[in-house]
């Protein structure tokens, strides 16, 4: 025999069929909210709440999901309330990501190329003085 139970309509008595297997776990929907909002771990939110990844995975997955949403943009508005009261480092960090602000990137390429023209120049010494020694050996044979 099944479990009697009013419905929420008209209030009524009906029996309620056990769809069998053991009960739900009963867990705190807030904390494990709470706990995503802060980016735990799967693994870390299990433990906390004493159950499987798996059940959270099968249960609560939309409601970390979100949690982890509201976490993001929490720390979204410390920082721009901190870059609002003055903070430079984080406004010039949120201007280079939010309005792709860079600073100037100086390359000194004179050493480099100062160092590519010696070898060449280097490298034609070799071939020139290659040519001329074997001139003279040329020379010297006949």
């Amino acid at each position: 025999m099944g479990k009697i139970q009013k419905t929420k309509e008209s209030g009524k008595l009906i029996e309620v069929k056990s769809k069998g297997g053991r009960p739900l776990l009963q867990l705190d929907e807030r904390q494990i909210f709470e706990l995503a909002k802060l980016h735990c771990t799967r693994k870390e939110i299990a433990a906390v709440m004493d159950c499987s990844i798996d059940t959270l995975d099968g249960r609560f997955s939309a409601l970390m999901k979100k949690g982890r949403e509201n976490g993001r943009m929490t720390l979204r508005k410390y920082m721009w309330k901190s870059a609002q009261i003055g903070n430079v480092t984080m406004q010039i960090w949120l201007s280079k990501q939010l309005l792709d602000m860079h600073e100037p990137q100086v390359v000194d390429i004179r050493e480099e190329a100062k160092s590519a023209f010696n070898e060449w120049y280097d490298e034609q010494t070799k071939r020139a003085d290659n040519v001329e020694s074997k001139r003279q050996t040329d020379t010297n044979v006949n």
